[in-house]
């Protein structure tokens, strides 16, 4: 084969998305990708010296993976499973544990094994966040939802992880110095000056900057962290019982904790599950050279930053996708910092957004909504979607023309159809993305629809234009068998023809006894809610609203009127508040169609 050289190698950027137990479709999306790029590497391995090897010979390396809530921690659960080495991709429905981390995690979550090892017995995931041994006497509540079983199912990925896990074992497609980024939501705010002229006079002694209040913190995670040159830019990323060294043979400090925090903060959704308290971890160095950074402040801006003179920035955090949902920014500032201006012709770096619950989901999935706002209750209903809107904005530096960029989402075709079902893709996706929690058949069928969906997007979406002349395409040098195996014939408008080539080749397209049917499923019956183990939670829901009520109230009220009454008043909210729950969710399903 022809020798390659950097126009021969596309940098990717990952970006997960926040997805609540969603994160069971992005799981399975990325199982898929890793698989795909595992075959593709070792298929090229195997015709290394074969001149008319019908395996396309450019390289694919991943520079960057970052995400929020669900895809934060499908982020940091991709990362440790590449550093163990270790990816056994799930083909085919387990009903048992796997040994996949991403299959374990988002399908399993924290349901105890005796349900499905024929025992029969035991409790959900669910039900485990509606016990109430995270309440505490005469204590108000953490969450609405008991964020125990959530913790536990982080905890687990880290403590699984095998003694010989390390960078040393990141595959050829992943970058040596992968960055691993995760958005969570300070409620401290950083906060930083705008300086006005500063004018003196018999009536004011000096000029008063404006305030400005930032919110979103970003845990940027780097591989192959220097000890001096890295230090306040970004965060190490040392999780293993077996710490690397320096040049000077000293042992660095494992951070494992502090990544775990991280991992549960920025799937912290908040009120219906526990915010997260970092009083260390987070240098206010780091955190002001971070947002620095990110709004592109400089020497010519009259700003000064306020975030306090403690050695480590304290907050409370919680989800990272209350105001970055989707990072693709802070993915794609990371490839621009590494490989420079882009070239809108040649593309050699660029991000795939992996989104459950794209915002144009709303035109498909609801009728047209009605924008005038007459009362102060539609005018506070609205505030809330307009300030979160607002919070979320892009930087202006993602908008460039000859970036890169490309979004995967949940799509169901019919069978033997290029036609969309006639529900919502997730099986997940109920009352607000919670509604994976209530069943793992539900998480099952996600997992296999990312996996059929990311298999799609390999052989349908992520190309590129093949251009055999250009020494700078991608594709040159290609063999033309390769091309022909892989090729894409899309019919301009002009009448002219172009030839498109797979950024990352799925090789088991060469098998002759693949299911190319991209309408075909692992899982293809749309899930039903079980409506008779649905109401056994009844019970459960009304317990946890009566222990929550008592918490808030106990600790908002006394006297002896409150003693006499609270009884009373608790037991009539709790079965109100149990009926309208029970019901907003039965009406939540029937609308989904399950």
């Amino acid at each position: 084969m022809s020798k390659k050289s950097k126009s021969n190698t596309f940098h990717l950027g990952l970006t997960m998305a926040g997805a609540v137990s969603a994160g069971a479709y992005t799981a399975g999306f990325m199982d898929y990708i890793l698989e795909a790029l595992s075959a593709w590497e070792d298929a090229k391995k195997q015709n290394e010296t074969n001149p008319k090897s019908p395996i396309p010979n450019h390289d694919v390396i991943i520079d960057a993976i970052g995400g929020a809530s669900a895809g934060g921690m499908v982020s940091m659960i991709t990362t440790l499973a590449l550093c163990s080495g270790k990816i056994k991709p799930v083909r085919a429905v387990s009903n048992t544990k796997t040994g996949n981390i991403l299959y374990d995690s988002w399908v399993f979550l924290d349901d105890d094994d005796s349900l499905y090892d024929g025992r029969g017995t035991g409790k959900t995931t669910f039900e485990k966040m509606l016990s109430n041994d995270d309440l505490h006497d005469n204590k108000s509540a953490p969450s609405l939802l008991n964020s125990k079983p959530i913790d536990r199912i982080a905890e687990q990925v880290f403590e699984l992880l095998p003694e010989d896990a390390s960078v040393n074992n990141l595959p050829n497609y992943i970058s040596k110095d992968l960055r691993v980024l995760l958005t969570v939501t300070s409620l401290r705010p950083l906060d930083y000056k705008v300086n006005f002229s500063k004018i003196k006079s018999k009536f004011l002694d000096s000029t008063p900057g404006h305030h400005i209040s930032n919110h979103d913190i970003v845990a940027h995670f780097k591989l192959k962290y220097d000890e001096i040159a890295d230090k306040n830019k970004f965060l190490p990323f040392r999780p293993f019982t077996k710490n690397p060294v320096n040049a000077s043979g000293k042992a660095l400090k494992s951070n494992r904790d502090f990544l775990i925090k991280v991992t549960k903060a920025t799937g912290a959704f908040p009120v219906g599950l526990a915010p997260r308290y970092f009083d260390v971890g987070f240098p206010t160095a780091y955190v002001r050279n971070s947002l620095k950074e990110r709004k592109a402040f400089n020497a010519q801006m009259d700003i000064e930053l306020k975030l306090g003179t403690e050695r480590n920035f304290q907050f409370t955090a919680v989800d990272g996708g209350v105001i970055n949902n989707e990072p693709f920014d802070e993915v794609l500032r990371c490839l621009v910092a590494n490989h420079g201006t882009e070239d809108p012709v040649n593309p050699k770096y660029g991000t795939l957004l992996i989104d459950p619950f794209p915002n144009f989901e709303n035109e498909i999935l609801y009728d047209t909504p009605n924008y005038q706002k007459n009362t102060i209750m539609d005018v506070i209903g609205g505030l809330i979607p307009t300030i979160l809107n607002q919070a979320r904005n892009k930087h202006h530096d993602t908008y460039g023309i000859g970036l890169f960029k490309l979004m995967a989402f949940p799509r169901k075709l019919k069978l033997g159809k290029l036609e969309e079902v006639d529900h919502p893709p997730l099986a997940t996706g109920g009352i607000g993305g919670f509604g994976g929690f209530i069943d793992i058949e539900f998480r099952k069928h996600d997992f296999f629809l990312g996996r059929k969906n990311a298999k799609n997007f390999l052989r349908g979406i992520l190309f590129m234009e093949y251009d055999k002349e250009d020494p700078n395409n991608l594709f040159y040098n290609v063999s033309k068998e390769a091309v022909k195996k892989f090729r894409k014939i899309v019919k301009q408008e002009d009448g002219t023809k172009k030839i498109f080539m797979p950024i990352i080749p799925d090789v088991t397209k060469l098998d002759p006894n693949d299911d190319a049917n991209p309408s075909s499923y692992e899982v293809p019956d749309f899930p039903k809610l079980d409506k008779k183990a649905f109401g056994r939670l009844e019970k459960p829901i009304r317990n946890r609203v009566k222990a929550i009520l008592k918490a808030e109230l106990n600790d908002k009220l006394s006297g002896w009127l409150w003693g006499l009454v609270k009884g009373l008043v608790i037991s009539k909210l709790s079965k109100k508040i149990t009926k309208w729950a029970m019901t907003t969710i039965e009406k939540d399903f029937a609308k989904r169609g399950m």
